[in-house]
């Protein structure tokens, strides 16, 4: 496994784990990388607003020292389950695997792992999705255990379905392979048939 540019993983602790693709990146990681390696603007965590933004100028400028940020009264995701149609789209869409439920079911919120990115609200076909008050005076923190533990979940959901991808990837070329061995077979009981026939009309 490479190993990660040290100037990026310190642009990736400076920001809040959320995944939430509001600067354009498919995640914070992607988003500190072309900080780092492409000069993208400081400016794009909309969570992080403009604490982040100087975090990162800091950062790039040789300030090795993150200062803590947050996010006041944070809200998670709710779903009014009696109106959900298990359509299974927010839990492709939720970054850290906090919805529950299969197709056609009632889903879930996990409250304890949603970090209420907001990906799955504008999601819902059917809009039964809403950003609720998780506790009072709940407060979303970075750098946090809470921010490495949200990172955690977003990594092992990628495991998850990496290793899902390699398995399908597996049966389809052991299938392939089949097909190719069948077709290898019917060839020669073909050609022997054939043969076969030749010979008759021989004698």
């Amino acid at each position: 496994m490479s190993k990660v540019n040290p100037l990026i993983e310190k642009v990736q602790k400076a920001l809040p784990q959320l995944q939430c693709k509001k600067c354009t990146y498919k995640d914070c990681l992607s988003y500190a990388v072309a900080v780092v390696e492409d000069s993208e603007d400081f400016n794009k965590c909309e969570p992080g607003g403009l604490h982040t933004e100087k975090q990162l100028k800091n950062i790039l400028n040789g300030i090795n020292i993150i200062e803590p940020n947050k996010i006041e009264n944070y809200h998670i995701a709710d779903i009014r389950v009696e109106e959900c149609i298990g359509c299974t789209i927010c839990i492709k869409v939720c970054p850290v695997d906090a919805i529950i439920g299969a197709r056609h079911q009632k889903h879930f919120i996990l409250d304890d792992q949603c970090n209420g990115c907001e990906l799955c609200i504008s999601q819902c076909p059917v809009d039964c999705m809403e950003m609720k008050k998780y506790k009072d005076n709940y407060d979303w923190e970075w750098p946090s255990r809470q921010a490495d533990i949200s990172k955690n979940y977003y990594n092992k959901k990628n495991i998850r379905l990496n290793d899902i991808k390699k398995i399908k990837k597996l049966a389809q070329d052991s299938s392939n392979e089949s097909h190719k061995i069948k077709a290898y077979i019917d060839d020669i009981i073909s050609k022997e048939k054939i043969k076969s026939n030749e010979i008759k009309e021989y004698e």
